[in-house]
């Protein structure tokens, strides 16, 4: 084997090894962190989320023009430096108005590393070689991720901020290491020869048109909004409902997170095998029907979360729900791959990424003003309600499911 081809695959490994501890190590305490340390306030969490997904909104598409012009190891490195300097701010300096800083600057880093490593790796190894490789790093991954989260909840046992604080020097070590061990033999910028800018115009243009034609492509930017103004209340308030609602019995908060991300991690990976193999064995099935699903059962298990007296019951549906809304992703760009033409492929998803934030950003902070002015249970509720209305979408738009056999090994 080629000794850069080599090196690609090794830097990957460590890449997929690294990157999810790092990430899992801040984000199992993370929300706990913020409704005990920061603010107990909905609205002061809500807005927490906003100036994030409004950071990650305004530099996409700039940094994703550094990323294709440039240098798409240099990007990785750049975006994770920003990306733990904001982590380790939030756990030093444990202030509200200091912690909307570093919301904003991990929105700005989280901009520079997406959609680099897919890029980097297809460019070093080719599209054969480097698909081989995202499934196998993608289970790297979830080791990863469990073995973050069980380090999260261990050492939030001795301090609630040190798992913040640590996962900053852990993303600021993977910039290092990344500096040192990717090549980058494979890419070649399209800043050396001016066309960065203007091949970003023309495929955004061709993006726009084809969104106005085709019903299916408008229909994925309005999920994107609806999926937003669901998900930003939720997560902003879900922390503080189980910390102030509930008695929580035998374990402290921090060892609660830590099962709850946990069972959700280890539950989606099942369910991603079941729903792979239906839609391989059953033609009638289709993934919009599945989408539709699981958009149902998202809803419902939120609003048990938010209503039940009893602990065990919310955590239940928690995971359940969470369950569900985790295993929709891959799901969705399933369909969104089927319906976007291959040129514009990658500037659709970003457009729906960004109709996500543009949803979080209008409504979360009205949710949030909802729970402070009336209660955690309501807020919650009115988020997970927010949700209903892609059920229709999902259902207008049924596929044949003879395209989805060709897509299901992308789950």
């Amino acid at each position: 084997m080629n000794p850069s081809r080599r090196r690609a695959r090794r830097a990957y490994y460590v890449f997929r090894t690294v990157a999810p501890f790092a990430f899992a190590l801040w984000l199992a305490m993370a929300n706990l962190y913020f409704a005990t340390a920061i603010t107990a306030d909905p609205f002061r969490l809500a807005m927490l989320l906003v100036v994030l997904e409004a950071s990650s909104f305004a530099f996409e598409t700039p940094t994703g023009l550094i990323a294709d012009s440039f240098s798409r190891k240099w990007s990785m490195v750049i975006g994770y430096l920003i990306w733990g300097g904001g982590f380790l701010l939030q756990a030093f300096v444990p202030i509200y108005e200091v912690t909307l800083v570093p919301q904003a600057i991990w929105g700005l880093g989280f901009t520079f590393v997406s959609g680099a490593p897919e890029a980097w790796l297809v460019d070093e190894l080719g599209q054969e070689e480097a698909s081989a490789l995202f499934l196998r790093g993608a289970q790297i991954g979830q080791v990863s991720t469990l073995l973050g989260i069980a380090a999260s909840t261990a050492l939030a046992t001795l301090h609630l901020a040190l798992p913040i604080a640590l996962g900053g020097a852990a993303t600021i070590l993977l910039a290092a290491l990344l500096a040192i061990i990717m090549p980058e033999e494979g890419f070649q910028p399209a800043g050396a020869r001016g066309l960065a800018f203007a091949q970003f115009r023309r495929t955004l243009s061709a993006t726009i048109r084809l969104v106005r034609e085709r019903a299916v492509l408008r229909a994925v930017v309005i999920i994107g909004v609806v999926i937003g103004s669901s998900v930003g209340g939720f997560d902003a308030m879900y922390a503080p409902h189980i910390v102030q609602d509930f008695v929580l019995p035998v374990f402290e908060p921090e060892i609660w997170f830590g099962l709850l991300l946990a069972g959700v991690t280890l539950l989606t990976l099942p369910l991603l095998e079941l729903t792979k193999r239906r839609l391989w064995h059953e033609r009638q099935s289709t993934t919009t029907a599945i989408l539709a699903a699981f958009a149902g059962g998202t809803v419902a298990g939120n609003l048990v979360f938010a209503w039940t007296p009893s602990f065990y019951i919310a955590a239940l549906a928690f995971c359940v729900s969470q369950v569900l809304r985790t295993a929709t992703k891959p799901l969705f760009m399933i369909w969104i791959n089927r319906q976007a033409p291959s040129e514009i492929r990658a500037t659709v998803i970003s457009l729906y990424w960004q109709s996500n934030a543009l949803g979080q950003i209008a409504f979360t902070p009205l949710l949030g003003a909802l729970g402070s002015l009336s209660s955690l249970r309501v807020a919650l509720s009115a988020a997970s309600l927010a949700l209903l209305p892609v059920i229709p979408i999902y259902r207008r738009h049924r596929v044949d499911d003879g395209e989805a056999k060709d897509s299901v090994s992308q789950l």
